[in-house]
């Protein structure tokens, strides 16, 4: 498993990110992958090598048809939640893995644009009590670290 840096590091690319959402559709090969985002394959290529190195994406197999070699088939993997949070008294980055959940399949209906607006809508108010959250750790920290330096203030006054 990679670092939450190598994680960011890979992640602050923009290429790299769209090659995600590509492969996060369907598992493809770089020829693919360079026509519909409109960069070079030798890019695509290098690009792929620094997800593969990351664990994000893995080589999944191959394919092949009559007009040439095979094409390595590249699917996504690694997947997780990273929260970060930028406050004026602490600093913090979290990577929280997630499940695969493997092949969904939604043959009885139950998987509907309902259910994603409803889990959608509880991820809101989650990051909104979280903000708040955060905000009142913020002040119990500036609060203790002002408590600190004024106790370490009296002690050398004496």
């Amino acid at each position: 498993m990679s670092t939450i840096d190598d994680i960011l590091s890979v992640l602050e690319n923009g290429t790299r990110r769209s090659i995600l959402r590509q492969l996060l559709l369907d598992s493809t090969y770089p020829l693919e992958i360079s026509r519909a985002l409109g960069v070079s394959q030798q890019a695509i290529n290098k690009h792929l090598e620094v997800l593969m190195k990351s664990d994000m994406i893995s080589f999944s197999g191959s394919t092949s048809n009559n007009f040439g070699p095979p094409r390595k088939i590249y699917s996504p993997k690694g997947f997780s939640t990273i929260v970060i949070d930028y406050a004026p008294g602490f600093l913090e980055v979290n990577n929280y893995p997630l499940e695969d959940p493997g092949n969904v399949n939604n043959s009885s209906g139950e998987i509907t644009m309902d259910n994603l607006i409803d889990v959608n809508r509880k991820l809101d108010s989650l990051m909104e009590e979280r903000k708040k959250l955060v905000e009142e750790k913020n002040r119990i920290i500036k609060g203790l670290r002002n408590h600190v330096i004024q106790t370490v203030h009296d002690m050398l006054i004496r």
